[in-house]
């Protein structure tokens, strides 16, 4: 129902004129019954508060590990190296079964370029981590669509490694769950 914007008075609907007054009825003063009522975003739930202070901890830890490996690979690269001595490096890699295959590989050189790569991964990761945290935090769509798809992916691997990772299986199971809950989509939309 909607009201003459002239002297107020009730419209029925499909009226073209003020029943009272005779003034026309614009498309303004017309309800519309079929119009969808917008969703009003509410405030941002506890879970995601939550996730979101998670996601920004791991995110963190994971730019240390990559600066502290990348500060060790530069340090082990500039001659750290010389506190072992590569004669004794070569002879203990020789002792280990997986590693006799390595013999004659420059085994310094290897393991700092090993260090560089992962701590690049690290470095990549946590940004990666931060800007993923800054999406849960402020609603966005996308990071609650790329959080579901990674706790499905921790799912699918953590049952390749059962049981050890049933805790693992269980908390993100639960995090699928309350992002597909109808309060929390709306938060994102």
């Amino acid at each position: 129902m909607s009201n003459c914007t002239k002297c107020g008075a009730v419209l029925e609907t499909g009226s073209a004129f003020c029943p009272s007054c005779g003034t026309p009825v614009t498309l303004s003063t017309r309800s519309s019954p079929s119009a969808p009522t917008p969703v009003q975003r509410g405030s941002r739930p506890g879970g995601i508060t939550v996730l979101t202070i998670l996601e920004g901890i791991a995110s963190f830890v994971m730019l240390l590990g990559g600066a502290a490996l990348l500060v060790l690979s530069a340090f082990l690269g500039a001659g750290g190296w010389d506190l072992i001595p590569e004669e004794e490096l070569a002879e203990a890699f020789k002792e280990i079964p997986w590693a006799s295959t390595f013999g004659s590989v420059p085994i310094l050189a290897i393991t700092t370029a090993f260090l560089t790569g992962i701590g690049i991964v690290l470095l990549i990761v946590a940004v990666v981590g931060f800007i993923m945290m800054w999406g849960l935090w402020s609603g966005k769509s996308w990071a609650r669509i790329i959080t579901m798809i990674l706790a499905v992916i921790s799912v699918i691997s953590g049952i390749f490694s059962l049981p050890g990772s049933l805790v693992t299986i269980l908390v993100n199971v639960i995090i699928f769950y309350y992002l597909t809950r109808p309060r929390i989509k709306v938060y994102f939309q």
